[in-house]
C-alpha cells in the first residue's frame, strides 16, 4: 500500500510541476504570436496523432479536461473534425482567459470552455474524453471517469514518464479500464483507455 501511495504522489507532483511550466507558456502564447507559433507547432502532431488514435467524427461530443489559458487542443479537435467540443479547466483565470482568447480568433461558436473539475464534472453525454498531461489528481479523474462515463465511450490520456503505465499496472484503473492503444514519444505518452 506504501508504494502506491509514494507513487500516487509522484505522479501527481509530476502533473502538478508541469501544470505550473504549461501555464507559464500559454500565458505567453496568448499574448505574444512568437510563443502562440511556436506552441501550435509544438502541439499539433501529438493532438493530430490522438485525434487519429480517437477516430473523433463530427458526431462525437469531445471534452478536454484541463484546456488551460490556451486551448490548443480543443481548437485543433473542432478544425480538424468538426466535433462539438467542451474544454474545462479548474482555474476560472483559466478560463476566462480561454473564453477571451476564442473570442478574439472567433472560435467562441464551435468551442465552448466552462469552469469545472475533471474529478467530478458530468461526463455522461460524452462520446471522447481527452486528459491533459497536467491534470491532477489524474486517479481521481479517471475514477470519475470510470464511475459516469458511457460504456461506449472512450479516453485518450496523455501521461509522462510512464506515469499512466505505472497507474494502469500498479493501481486499481487497471480494474477499471482496458488500454486499447499507446502511443510513446521521447517525453510523453498518449493512452487510448476503454472502460471495461
Amino acid at each position: 500500500m506504501k508504494n502506491k501511495k509514494i507513487s500516487k504522489m509522484a505522479i501527481n507532483l509530476r502533473r502538478i510541476r508541469s501544470c505550473y511550466w504549461y501555464t507559464f507558456l500559454e500565458i505567453l502564447a496568448v499574448k505574444n504570436k512568437y510563443f502562440h507559433d511556436l506552441l501550435i507547432n509544438w502541439r499539433k502532431p501529438v493532438f493530430l496523432e490522438e485525434i487519429k488514435m480517437a477516430d473523433i467524427t463530427d458526431k462525437d461530443n469531445v471534452l478536454l479536461i484541463g484546456c488551460g489559458v490556451f486551448p490548443t487542443e480543443t481548437m485543433i479537435i473542432a478544425e480538424e473534425t468538426k466535433a462539438n467540443v467542451v474544454g474545462i479547466d479548474n482555474s476560472p483565470k483559466a478560463v476566462k482567459l480561454a473564453n477571451k482568447f476564442l473570442k478574439n480568433k472567433k472560435l467562441s461558436e464551435k468551442i465552448k470552455i466552462e469552469y469545472g473539475d475533471g474529478a467530478n464534472y458530468p461526463v455522461k453525454d460524452f462520446d471522447k474524453i481527452f486528459i491533459a498531461i497536467n491534470v491532477w489528481p489524474i486517479d481521481s479523474v479517471l475514477d470519475n471517469l470510470s464511475k459516469n462515463m458511457k460504456t461506449s465511450a472512450s479516453v485518450m490520456c496523455r501521461g509522462m514518464k510512464s506515469d499512466i503505465d505505472d497507474l494502469l499496472i500498479k493501481n486499481k484503473i487497471s480494474n477499471d479500464f482496458n488500454l486499447e492503444s499507446s502511443v510513446k514519444r521521447t517525453k510523453t505518452e498518449s493512452y487510448m483507455l476503454i472502460k471495461k
